[in-house]
């Protein structure tokens, strides 16, 4: 290891023992399924690095958090991003080290009209294309001599140009829910005030619409049908909607647990949360987070954390379980030794 300006350690990857191939263009490696019980102290790399989970779950440090990284993710830092790793299950992964000249090269080519900046850090759901180039580069380092170097060198080149075109897409805007215009004007009085306690007491989950309706002095069924006459929904949904469009953030930006984004959004548990979201969106929490897209994306001028946080069993135990809904074991199916 060298050292760096941030008196953090610079690990050298190209001595990793689980390197198969090396050439100037990059390198290629893989993990088999073993049991570890690894944590790394806060480093850089001299590389871009981009691993494939195959099977179990490794945590990676980034941005003063412990991020999962669950089966079918993959993970990518930068040189220029200080990370830890915390791995403490069996774990399978495939890997590509690329230097920086060459991931910055590609990146112009891909991004010409765009000056943005190569992305220091992402979790994300590998796209099976992507996954099936991995496996097959995988496939062609193992056969030995019968396969060229130009040939691997072509497909690692493919590969990168591949998820760097994945990053160079413009985010997705957090989608969010249209409240009902109201079908009467003016609103009355009542039912300004009604709006008003909804919309400011949504994320307290013991917000009732009994007591909105007597806070403003109506019977609960004359509060409910003259609310749906002047708003043109009734307000258990219009609750409904602003509780949604104060998840649907934390969700899509944030690493939170479906039951943290369910207590700060006032739906009070993760149960209730994923009853709304198949109500309005026909898919669970989990389904919507994972179809989304990127897990984590390091913002272009983020700072890096330097120092370990605390170790929090639980509090990573509950993260990774967010992530993990929809990632069975059945579904833990090996990418390396299909090969």
């Amino acid at each position: 290891m060298t050292s760096n300006p941030h008196t953090l350690p610079v690990v050298p990857l190209n001595t990793c023992s689980d390197v198969l191939w090396r050439d100037a263009h990059g390198l290629i490696g893989y993990e088999p399924l073993t049991p570890r019980n690894t944590l790394t102290g806060m480093h850089f790399d001299d590389m871009y690095t981009l691993e494939l989970v195959c099977q179990g779950i490794q945590e990676i440090h980034l941005d003063g958090l412990w991020r999962p990284v669950p089966p079918f993710h993959l993970v990518w830092t930068s040189p220029k991003v200080a990370h830890a790793h915390r791995i403490s299950t069996e774990l399978e992964t495939i890997f590509t080290l690329f230097p920086p000249e060459m991931v910055e090269r590609v990146w112009k080519e891909l991004s010409a009209d765009a000056p943005l900046l190569v992305p220091p850090a992402a979790i994300l759901p590998c796209p099976p294309p992507l996954q099936r180039e991995l496996s097959h580069l995988l496939q062609e380092v193992r056969s030995g001599d019968q396969t060229s170097d130009y040939i691997i060198s072509l497909l690692l080149h493919l590969v990168l140009a591949e998820f760097l075109r994945i990053t160079g897409r413009p985010p997705l805007p957090v989608p969010s829910l249209a409240l009902p215009q109201s079908r009467q004007e003016p609103i009355s009085d009542e039912i300004q005030q009604a709006i008003r306690l909804l919309e400011e007491g949504h994320s307290r989950s013991c917000l009732s619409l009994e007591c909105t309706a007597q806070t403003i002095g109506l019977s609960f069924f004359y509060f409910s049908r003259r609310f749906k006459q002047e708003v043109g929904t009734t307000p258990g949904h219009y609750l409904r909607q602003q509780r949604l469009n104060h998840a649907l953030p934390l969700l899509f930006n944030t690493m939170l647990s479906l039951e943290e984004i369910s207590y700060q959004s006032g739906f009070g548990s993760a149960r209730q949360l994923a009853e709304a979201c198949k109500a309005v969106f026909g898919q669970s929490p989990s389904a919507l987070r994972k179809n989304r897209g990127f897990v984590f994306l390091s913002p272009p001028f983020s700072a890096s954390v330097h120092a370990l946080p605390p170790l929090d069993g639980q509090t990573s135990e509950r993260a990774s379980q967010a992530l993990l809904v929809s990632c069975s074991p059945k579904e833990q199916k090996s990418v390396g030794e299909e090969q």
